[in-house]
């Protein structure tokens, strides 16, 4: 091996060592907006973040700590990362704006009377929910190999037990947890598709192809 091979492999592994560099900037930046997103209530308002929250936030009322099914808001951190990963970064953000601007105009609206119970029902974000859940349903189409990957990442980044009863400490989201997250997330696009309105607005929106796609998902996630 000469000195021009060895410098030309040295040069290759300075490239392929910033790229892995970048990669893992890009993984720890996508990790601490995560975190941050789980505090979707309290520190900041980012209005899609609340929007698809709330389609499962009644699970975390639930008082049984023995349920092998039970699902805590721990699970945030992890599912901010995977809603990141589904819908990418930049679809992502175009929802937060266009619910930035639905909840702009209805403070416009109601003032001193405005609720985010107004939000959760505006025809505009209900709709953008369910674009949501249909490319997120999609993305379960292996559900088998997606479920192993949502439960790893959830379960390697739970968030933080200040101010959480004793007994999250020992919470990990399980494969039963996991189906019943999935039927709350999925609950108004199942209702969509149970009518025939519905299911023609979603074969006008998304394609004929696209919504046959997500009854077998669905009928999967089910079985």
């Amino acid at each position: 091996m000469t000195v021009d091979d060895l410098n030309a492999l040295q040069a290759e592994f300075n490239r392929q060592a910033e790229k892995l560099s970048v990669a893992l900037e890009r993984s720890f930046d996508t990790y601490v907006e995560a975190k941050e997103r789980a505090e979707w209530g309290l520190k900041r308002e980012l209005p899609f973040d609340r929007i698809i929250v709330k389609a499962f936030s009644e699970l975390f009322l639930e008082q049984d700590y023995s349920r092998f099914d039970r699902v805590s808001r721990r699970m945030l951190p992890g599912f901010f990362m995977a809603l990141n990963m589904m819908l990418g970064q930049d679809l992502v953000a175009e929802y937060q704006e266009q619910c930035q601007l639905i909840v702009s105009t209805l403070r416009e609206e109601r003032g001193e009377a405005f609720d985010w119970e107004q939000v959760y029902v505006h025809p505009h974000a209900k709709a953008l929910m369910l674009d949501a859940a249909v490319t997120i349903a999609t993305y379960f189409s292996d559900y088998a190999r997606r479920s192993g990957w949502f439960l790893e990442l959830i379960n390697s980044n739970l968030g933080s037990l200040e101010g959480a009863p004793r007994e999250e400490a020992g919470w990990e989201m399980t494969p039963a947890g996991f189906k019943r997250f999935l039927d709350h997330l999925f609950r108004e696009l199942r209702d969509e598709l149970a009518t025939d309105s519905g299911k023609l607005r979603l074969t006008k929106r998304h394609g004929a192809d696209t919504c046959a796609k997500i009854f077998e998902i669905l009928d999967t996630i089910e079985t």
